[in-house]
C-alpha cells in the first residue's frame, strides 16, 4: 500500500480543489470515528481521502472500472450520482492495487450504504455525510447523533436520504432501502 501523502498527491491531481479539500475532511472526521471506535484510524483515514477518487471522471470511463467488477442494474445505470462509489471501489483494486477489504467496501458503500453494513464502511458513509466542509439542513444534528451514536447517525443520514431522493422525484437504490431496515432491524435489539 502507498503512503498517505501518495495518495493526497493523487487525488490532489485527479479533483477540483473543492472535492480536493472535501476528500480531506472526510478523512480526518473518518480517522476520528475510527479511533473512537477501536478501528484502524489510518486505515480509515485512507479511506476517506480516496472515497471520491472517481467521483469527477468521465461517466464512461466510469462505467469502465465498474464493469471490471460487476455488472450494473438499470436503476445503476440510470443513476449517474452512484457512480463514483462504484468506479472508486473498482480503482482503488484494479489500479492502485488496494486489497484491503474494509477500504474497497468503506468505498463502494459510501453513497448507499448496504444491508450487513460493517462498522468501518458505516464510519466511511457517516465521515462523508458529517464532515467539517458539509453545510446542509440538519448537519448539526447529524454530527451530533453521528459522535454520540453510529446507529443512530445512520438511521438519521437514512431517513434525511431517502426523503430527498423521494421529494426530487428520483429512484431509490435498493441498498439504502435495505441498509435503512438493516440498522433500524439493529436499533430496536439494542
Amino acid at each position: 500500500m502507498n503512503s498517505k501523502e501518495e495518495y493526497i498527491a493523487l487525488i490532489q491531481k485527479r479533483l477540483s480543489p473543492y472535492r480536493f479539500n472535501h476528500s480531506m475532511c472526510v478523512a480526518k472526521k473518518a480517522k476520528e470515528l475510527a479511533q473512537k471506535h477501536g478501528l484502524d484510524g489510518d486505515k480509515a483515514y485512507i479511506a476517506g481521502i480516496l472515497h471520491d477518487v472517481t467521483k469527477e471522471e468521465d461517466y464512461d470511463i466510469q462505467r469502465e472500472l465498474i464493469e471490471r467488477e460487476e455488472k450494473m442494474t438499470p436503476l445503476e445505470i440510470n443513476n449517474k450520482k452512484v457512480y463514483h462509489q462504484m468506479s472508486g471501489a473498482s480503482f482503488v483494486k484494479n489500479v492502485l492495487g488496494i486489497e484491503d477489504e474494509d477500504i474497497i467496501g468503506g468505498i463502494r458503500y459510501h453513497t448507499t450504504g448496504r444491508e450487513n453494513m460493517t462498522l468501518f464502511e458505516m464510519i466511511i458513509y457517516l465521515a462523508d455525510f458529517t464532515s467539517d466542509d458539509r453545510d446542509y439542513p440538519d448537519v448539526d444534528i447529524m454530527r451530533k447523533k453521528t459522535d454520540e451514536n453510529l446507529l443512530d447517525g445512520m438511521l438519521y443520514s437514512l431517513s434525511y436520504t431517502i426523503t430527498s431522493i423521494v421529494k426530487q422525484g428520483r429512484q431509490i437504490h435498493p441498498d439504502t432501502i435495505n441498509c435503512y431496515n438493516y440498522c433500524l432491524a439493529l436499533s430496536v435489539k439494542h
